[in-house]
């Protein structure tokens, strides 16, 4: 550990705790996500006026034959189901998504992209997939990626076992 001077030249930095090796990985993939999100972010926008969030609910909504779950949405998205409420009830007005209570269990509300959802999904999917392959799989060779997906993978059934992308 390195000692942090108490009267410094207010030009100068501190110097900080030296970082473990852990660390200095969380925050290289804090680095990517957050150096990707907003250029993906804009590229949605523009071509489609959609957040990165309400691309992933309507993209997870058009994976299915007909309805989700809200809850299962929200497990989808990584989400809360507080907020995929809240972005559900924007996507319904836009009229692209509808929401009702299930006809199996009232309990349970459920979601189904329209016809125009389904439109302005597909058309964005290209869009999407050149934003992600540019700023990060293309960075990959082959090998790479595979072992990125394998250090992921390790890493996702660690915190979450049962995660929905080990039964798809």
């Amino acid at each position: 550990m390195v000692e942090i001077a108490h009267d410094t030249d207010p030009h100068e930095p501190l110097m900080m705790p030296s970082r473990s090796h852990e660390m200095n990985f969380w925050h290289r993939v804090v680095a990517v996500y957050m150096g990707v999100l907003p250029d993906l972010e804009h590229d949605l926008q523009k071509a489609g006026k959609i957040s990165f969030f309400e691309f992933q609910v309507l993209d997870h909504l058009s994976s299915e034959d007909s309805h989700m779950s809200m809850t299962r949405l929200a497990t989808r998205c990584n989400s809360s189901l507080s907020r995929l409420s809240h972005v559900a009830r924007k996507l319904e007005g836009r009229g692209l998504l509808t929401r009702r209570l299930s006809e199996r269990d009232r309990r349970v509300t459920v979601a189904q992209i329209t016809p125009t959802g389904r439109k302005l999904i597909t058309n964005l999917r290209d869009v999407y997939h050149r934003a992600v392959e540019s700023r990060m799989l293309e960075s990959l060779s082959g090998e790479g990626l595979r072992q990125a997906i394998e250090l992921m993978d390790h890493m996702l059934r660690r915190n979450e076992p049962d995660h929905w992308l080990f039964s798809a």
